[in-house]
C-alpha cells in the first residue's frame, strides 16, 4: 500500500536542500507532480523505474519499493513477513539495485530480521566455501553491515570492483579471506592493503539446495 506521508519525508531527505526545479532537472522527476506528491495530493505512487532514478545512499531504491507499496517490508509482530530482494552476486558491491540487478524477491519472517539492519539475498556462484556447507547456487541472507567478526563469514567487496564470499580472520596486522574449499585461493591483506577491503555485509543464514 502507498504510504504517501512516508514517502514525502523520503523526498524531502532525497532532495537535501535542493529546490523542486533542481531535483526534477537532476533526476527527471517531473516538476508537477514532485509537487503534488510534496503536497499529498497524489494517492497512487510513481514507477518503480523512477525510484530507481531519484533513489541514493539517504534513501535506497529498497526503502522507497516498500514506501510505494511495491515491496512487504513490515517488521512489526513474529507473524509479520518481510519481502527482500535477490540480488544478483555480481552487483552486490552497489549501494543500490536497479530492476535488472534484481533477480526476485524472497519472503522471510519478520521475527528472524534486526529491524536495525537492512538485508538482502543473493545466489552463490562457485564452490569456494564448500566445506562450510555453502554451495552453489545456495540462496544466502546478508544483514548489511560494515563491521565482521573474526572467524565469521562475509560478503566483502575488493578495490570496490570483485564481491567474494570468504570467512574473515583477523591475525594481528594481517587480514585473511579465507576459503573454505582447496581448489580456492584465499586472501590476505597487509594493514597497508586493508583499506582494499570492504565489508557488505555477514551471511545470516543459508538455504541449502540438494547435494
Amino acid at each position: 500500500m502507498f504510504d504517501k506521508n512516508l514517502f514525502k519525508q523520503q523526498l524531502i531527505k532525497l532532495m537535501n536542500g535542493r529546490t523542486t526545479t533542481e531535483f526534477a532537472q537532476q533526476t527527471g522527476f517531473n516538476r508537477t507532480y514532485l509537487s503534488k506528491y510534496l503536497n499529498l495530493k497524489l494517492d497512487r505512487p510513481p514507477s518503480a523505474r523512477l525510484l530507481q532514478n531519484i533513489a541514493s545512499s539517504i534513501v535506497p531504491y529498497e526503502t522507497l519499493l516498500v514506501s510505494c507499496g511495491y515491496l512487504t517490508n513490515t517488521i512489526s509482530s513474529n507473524t509479520a513477513t518481510v519481502t527482500l530482494p535477490i540480488v544478483n552476486f555480481i552487483d552486490i558491491c552497489n549501494t543500490t539495485f536497479s530492476e535488472q540487478q534484481i533477480e526476485g524477491y524472497e519472503t522471510i519472517n519478520a521475527s528472524q530480521l534486526n529491524p536495525d539492519y537492512d538485508y538482502i539475498y543473493t545466489y552463490i556462484k562457485d564452490n569456494s566455501m564448500l566445506h562450510a556447507r555453502i554451495h552453489s547456487g545456495d540462496l544466502v541472507l546478508i544483514r548489511k553491515q560494515s563491521h565482521i567478526n573474526s572467524g565469521e563469514i562475509a560478503v566483502v567487496s575488493i578495490d570496490n570492483k570483485t564481491a567474494v564470499l570468504k570467512r574473515i580472520l583477523k591475525k594481528q596486522n594481517i587480514l585473511v579471506l579465507q576459503s573454505e574449499n582447496p581448489l580456492f585461493s584465499s586472501y590476505i591483506f597487509s594493514q597497508e592493503e586493508q583499506n582494499r577491503v570492504r565489508i557488505i555485509g555477514k551471511v545470516i543464514h543459508v538455504k541449502f539446495i540438494p547435494i
